[in-house]
């Protein structure tokens, strides 16, 4: 019964982080070409500058 009781908390403990994830309000944003990302990236897709984080969303 331990096995399952730590499946059951790991299984718990994931829901929750993505839960979490799912629900942050970080942005990325150009500085250049101020096109906004959910998701990190070195360079901007669209033109190529480095991109910087910036919390909520516009």
């Amino acid at each position: 019964m331990g096995l399952f009781n730590e499946l059951g908390r790991q299984v718990e403990e994931f829901k929750q982080t993505a839960k979490n994830a799912a629900n942050s309000t970080d942005t990325f944003q150009c500085p250049a070409c101020d096109e906004q990302f959910d998701n990190t990236h070195e360079h901007c897709p669209e033109c190529g500058e480095p991109m910087v984080e910036s919390t909520g969303k516009d």
